[in-house]
């Protein structure tokens, strides 16, 4: 359940990566996507590539009133990025972020048939974690895996 929590045995992946942990669980129709991370900043996980360039950026923050702000981007060259087309919104089935003692969870379920192809064996992966309620300030902490797609 997409609710901005992650529980024991949610998650087919799990990647610890410090301050920050990426989880991803997939079947034939949904990509589920979470990250974790040390900050009452914003989070963000990306798919399709190994770095910004090129990925689809899912970002998020709870702002100081508890409301939820998210935000699908586009990689782009130079560690930047841009909002996306409205195809990639489409895309989004559900969201729900949650932040509770300096811990800030973005979850994402997807359409699964734009980011994993029939056959495909692995996922490129990107996340990471920024320091404040912003789409714009620079992450404190990121990461990126390739996740096997193996059933």
């Amino acid at each position: 359940m997409v609710d901005g929590t992650v529980s024991p045995g949610e998650y087919r992946y799990t990647r610890n990566s410090g301050d920050l942990t990426l989880f991803v669980s997939w079947n034939a129709d949904t990509l589920y996507l979470a990250v974790q991370g040390q900050t009452t900043g914003w989070v963000g996980v990306g798919v399709g590539a190994l770095e910004m360039n090129g990925a689809t950026i899912f970002m998020g923050y709870v702002d100081a009133t508890g409301a939820v702000v998210f935000k699908p981007q586009a990689g782009m060259p130079n560690h930047t990025h841009q909002d996306t087309t409205p195809d990639v919104l489409k895309t989004v089935r559900s969201y729900a972020m949650k932040e509770a003692d300096g811990m800030t969870t973005l979850e994402v379920a997807l359409v699964a048939a734009p980011y994993i192809a029939q056959g495909q064996k692995e996922l490129y992966v990107i996340y990471a974690i920024g320091p404040d309620d912003s789409f714009t300030e620079y992450h404190l902490d990121r990461d990126f895996t390739t996740v096997p797609l193996t059933p």
